[in-house]
């Protein structure tokens, strides 16, 4: 298997590793209420797994099993005897950590001591100086920064690779044709660096940087990857999707929880007229903004309606899931679920994935569910037009 192959498929499994977090975090966390915050002040500790799903997830106190949780900001600064899976927007890890820690966010920062690997994928990767890794790290983003010893093994994709202390052995860096793949002053590698790149020039070793094997350059090459059903590629396309619908949705959990619940409230009520009334939003809207660009007068107007219009069909997702997982989540509790709204979101956006995956009737699923949240988002929208006026 080429290199590039094989980096691929490290960045699939280091997305899978994480895939069943917000479901099963979710699952756990039914006694959380909505939009709540959850917090382990720094005298508290916890015997056993902590499993949790909320807004904002702040963990001072030690933890003496694994800490599984998601969220839209995770900080965790006390000791964690297991290993840390997390997935959210914002991630700070700064505990010392006895397991490994399997993290994807957008903004991720470990700190702390971690004894086993680190697997993460976001968009910018950073561990700290004062981090060390007792085995390997695995890190897939568009910046990925490490400035911590590891005692084991890099591998990291990103647009920009930086390495700046002790790698005990081998480091594999993958860039684009853009990136640079950076070793500051300090740096050491004490087996081999691995790298892919276009050019030489994307390689830079500062000055005091020490790399004790062999430098080796693998060129990029333009190999088709298989993008079918059920290939690897599919795969790591829906994981991403998952986890990007995910955050957003956790987002407007934190910004309007009581409108998606109004929205929900009409799907359920209406569902056929929701339906209706989106197949009216989602065909109409782009004639009469085209109809507006050909008027002077009308140009702003027109520039305003399409953002708003592709907005709303990015939002469609996010208010469908939530709403498929509150009917299955009354469905299995037997009774009207009123605890946190992440709980849903996660097993609905997880159907919802791989209904929309089936060949054939996968992309019926996908109109259908978007055109119920649309009807659904301009009902909700006339009311609360009304109520302001």
């Amino acid at each position: 298997m080429s290199f590039a192959k094989k980096f691929f498929v490290f960045c699939l499994v280091a997305a899978f590793l994480a895939l069943p977090l917000a479901t099963f975090a979710g699952v756990f966390a039914i006694d959380n209420k909505e939009n709540q915050s959850v917090t382990v002040a720094a005298d508290q500790i916890i015997d056993g797994n902590f499993i949790k799903a909320g807004n904002i997830i702040d963990i001072e106190g030690a933890v003496k099993g694994d800490v599984i949780v998601a969220g839209n900001t995770i900080r965790i600064s006390g000791p964690v005897s297991g290993d840390v899976i997390a997935a959210g927007n914002s991630i700070k890890i700064s505990g010392p950590v006895s397991g490994s820690v399997r993290v994807v966010g957008s903004n991720i920062e470990v700190s702390g001591e971690v004894k086993n690997n680190i697997w993460t994928a976001g968009s910018n990767v950073f561990i700290d100086k004062t981090s060390t890794v007792g085995l390997d790290v695995y890190a897939a983003g568009a910046s990925v920064e490490i400035k911590g010893k590891v005692s084991g093994n890099v591998w990291a994709g990103a647009g920009t690779v930086v390495i700046s202390n002790e790698v005990g052995k081998k480091v594999t860096a993958s860039v684009d044709r853009e990136g640079q793949v950076i070793l500051e002053t300090g740096a050491k590698i004490n087996g081999d660096l691995v790298y892919q790149a276009a050019s030489e020039k994307q390689l830079i070793i500062k000055e005091g940087a020490v790399v004790s094997g062999q430098t080796i350059k693998k060129a990029i090459k333009n190999y088709k990857v298989d993008t079918g059903f059920l290939s690897p590629a599919f795969f790591l396309f829906k994981t991403i999707s998952f986890f990007s619908f995910l955050i957003l949705g956790l987002v407007l959990i934190s910004l309007v929880p009581k409108k998606l619940l109004a929205m929900h409230a009409e799907m359920v009520k209406r569902p056929a007229q929701s339906i209706g009334w989106g197949l009216v939003y989602l065909i109409i809207t782009p004639v009469v903004v085209v109809l507006l660009l050909f008027t002077v007068i009308g140009i702003p107007l027109a520039l305003i309606i399409l953002p708003l219009y592709l907005i709303g069909l990015c939002l469609s997702k996010v208010i469908a899931g939530l709403a498929i997982g509150i009917l299955l989540v009354d469905q299995l509790s037997h009774k009207k679920y009123s605890g946190s709204l992440i709980v849903p979101l996660a097993v609905g956006l997880l159907v919802l994935t791989i209904l929309s995956s089936l060949p054939i009737v996968g992309w019926l699923v996908c109109l259908l569910t978007m055109l119920w949240a649309l009807g659904a988002m301009l009902q909700v929208k006339k009311d609360t037009i009304a109520e302001w006026r």
